[in-house]
């Protein structure tokens, strides 16, 4: 029997995750400064949850076709904005998958990332954006809690109510 995770779940869950996350930093804004990768692309917490909106916008400037944005134009270090420009990116992300022909979004496209031409459909690449949230949560979950901080409650799907 084939089994099946809607979009629109994985846009729910992670949504709910982004708002649980965006509470606990307003209780701890110390934590996004909290180091995951000292001397790597990600040196701390903020810049991790940076990069996550940046791709997510990146991406769907791709499907646009509109010029790719370098950066967020945000530091990384104060957590209110970077979660606005999140939320801004988010909701661009739920209009254009609302909007979207499922026929289009089988469609195979090529897309230029990292010096490589890749062939996707635009179905792929959302749920890709989903996942990469998904990914990157958990890498601060634990940078948090290696911090000493407790992060938010409980992160695992099983626990949310995105899915029945």
């Amino acid at each position: 029997m084939p089994l099946a995770i809607s979009l629109d779940e994985l846009l729910r869950y992670t949504g709910a995750e982004r708002t649980r996350w965006r509470r606990w930093f307003e209780s701890h804004p110390e934590a996004i400064d909290a180091p995951v990768q000292l001397g790597g692309r990600f040196p701390t917490v903020g810049k991790l949850i940076d990069h996550i909106f940046l791709v997510e916008r990146r991406h769907l400037q791709r499907l646009a076709g509109v010029p790719l944005a370098e950066a967020t134009g945000l530091t990384g270090s104060n957590a209110p904005p970077l979660f606005d420009y999140g939320s801004s990116v988010r909701r661009e992300l739920e209009a254009l998958a609302g909007e979207l022909d499922p026929d289009v979004a089988e469609e195979l496209r090529t897309l230029h990332v990292r010096d490589r031409d890749w062939f996707v459909t635009t179905r792929k690449l959302l749920f890709h954006i989903l996942l990469h949230d998904i990914r990157h949560w958990a890498q601060i979950a634990l940078a948090v809690r290696l911090a000493g901080f407790d992060p938010p409650g409980d992160h695992d799907l099983f626990f949310s109510s995105a899915l029945r």
